[in-house]
């Protein structure tokens, strides 16, 4: 049996006024139209913070300062292993537009269980509306 690639992968816990920023992946892509917390895939040589300031401009075209990590977790995808973490993060410049993702949305914290999300994002989601997640 092959062994699961393993993936590292970062994103961002964006909130404002109670609402958390949420993408949906694009069809067509792996579990295409599912929401998550935006960000991707860690390039060989980048630390997770450099990751993740990327992945925001080229997916929402924001500037950001990245904080500390609240969420790590591991998911087998069966041919993958995703590594997640999640690093609360803050909007210094632009505003979130879909650039390389399907939808981009701010969701009340008490509703973001009403979409539908990668598995490995379901614990940190339900942590969020159960608000077992501080702010900082």
């Amino acid at each position: 049996m092959t062994k699961p690639k393993n993936i590292r992968v970062v994103a961002a816990l964006i909130r404002k006024g109670g609402q958390v920023l949420l993408t949906q992946r694009k069809p067509g892509r792996h579990l295409g139209l599912s929401w998550e917390f935006p960000g991707g895939k860690v390039e060989a040589g980048e630390t997770d913070e450099v990751a993740l300031e990327r992945e925001l401009r080229e997916e929402l075209g924001v500037d950001v300062v990245v904080g500390t990590r609240c969420f790590e977790t591991r998911h087998n995808y069966g041919t993958r292993e995703m590594h997640l973490l999640v690093y609360r993060c803050r909007i210094v410049a632009g505003e979130p537009r879909a650039l390389d993702v399907n939808a981009v949305e701010w969701v009340a914290e008490h509703k973001i269980t009403d979409r539908q999300f990668l598995p490995a994002d379901l614990p940190l989601v339900h942590g969020i509306a159960h608000g077992l997640v501080s702010e900082d």
